[in-house]
């Protein structure tokens, strides 16, 4: 009998192809989780269960979720609590008149406050640098404040402090006055040392004929002593009132607040001044004219009255163009407003 009789090949094949897909179906089942359904038009494919892809979803969805809540956390509380971030360096420039550790006892009050009663505000990341901005200016005489913060761990602190006090001297006492021109406190009297005598030779003759020359006082200076001034009372503005010779008392008023914010106005300009170094003001004793003291010995007139500003710009171009390191100055003279004489 013929082989191809005995082996019915469509038959083996048929078998094959049934037991290929039995294989599918299994690895199917256990590598791609779908189920199969059949209907009257059902032609063999495969259909996703969409609620099965939707549960898988959400579950690779709140796993990541957790992921990066845990990593946020992580890195929250390393810069929060590692002591590589706590703020233990505290840097503090410009300071003349305010306590450098009264400052320091402010800032660190601020950087060891709780926020909820539980986290300091202590670490580079929670450090607020315009709430320690706002609250130094609130609490001291602050007219420009800068404050940063340097990675990972410092802070620093620039300051250009508000003049809210003058020195005023009447040639008997030194005293604090304020804004508006009010004796606040009385500090300590003038030293004889600072109270110069000017004497003239007088010449007298005698019953005998014999001519004497004799020296006599005819009048007295005063010349404050600012270098101790400064050290015992501080950087402030310093006024000789030649318009007042007798003892002040507290709540007086001394001066008027236009006059003491010209004092100020021209603190501000000079103090720092290497050409015109400030030394001290002068209130002459016709009650309208200021004289500005400086170190290097000569003196400049001007007014009250006049904008300080003004009077400044005139200086510069003057300094610039005509007298700019001339040794021996001896006065400048701003009272008047279309010229300025100088010696």
């Amino acid at each position: 009998m013929p082989i191809k009789k005995i082996i019915n090949h469509h038959k083996l094949q048929r078998k094959f192809h049934n037991k290929v897909k039995s294989t599918k179906k299994l690895f199917s089942y256990f590598f791609n989780p779908k189920k199969t359904r059949r209907d009257f038009s059902w032609d063999g494919r495969e259909v996703e269960n969409p609620f099965i892809h939707e549960k898988i979803s959400k579950k690779l969805l709140y796993f990541k979720i957790f992921i990066i809540a845990s990593s946020i956390i992580v890195t929250f509380s390393i810069f929060v609590f590692h002591p590589f971030f706590i703020i233990e360096d505290v840097q503090i420039d410009g300071l003349q008149r305010i306590k450098k550790t009264d400052l320091l006892d402010t800032v660190n009050g601020l950087l060891n406050y709780k926020q909820f009663g539980l986290i300091k505000e202590n670490s580079y990341l929670l450090c607020n640098v315009n709430e320690i901005k706002d609250v130094l200016k609130e609490r001291y005489p602050i007219e420009k404040i800068i404050v940063t913060k340097s990675f990972p761990n410092k802070l620093s602190i620039l300051i250009q402090e508000k003049i809210s006090t003058i020195i005023y001297d009447n040639g008997l006492e030194y005293s604090y006055v304020d804004l508006d021109g009010k004796i606040v406190e009385i500090m300590r009297k003038t030293s004889d040392y600072e109270w110069k005598d000017i004497t003239q030779d007088i010449a007298t003759t005698t019953e005998s004929g014999e001519s004497v020359t004799t020296t006599v006082v005819i009048d007295k200076i005063h010349e404050p002593d600012i270098t101790t001034v400064k050290k015992d009372l501080g950087n402030y503005p310093i006024i000789y009132d030649e318009n007042n010779k007798e003892e002040v008392s507290l709540n007086e008023n001394v001066l008027d607040r236009a006059e003491v914010t010209t004092l100020i106005d021209w603190f501000k300009q000079l103090d720092s001044n290497e050409k015109i170094p400030l030394k001290y003001f002068v209130f002459e004793d016709n009650k309208q004219d200021l004289t500005i003291k400086t170190y290097k010995g000569f003196y400049i007139k001007t007014r009250f009255d006049m904008l300080v500003s003004d009077q400044a710009n005139k200086l510069n171009s003057l300094y610039k163009e005509k007298i700019d390191g001339n040794k021996f100055l001896e006065y400048i003279d701003l009272r008047y407003p279309d010229r300025i004489y100088w010696k």
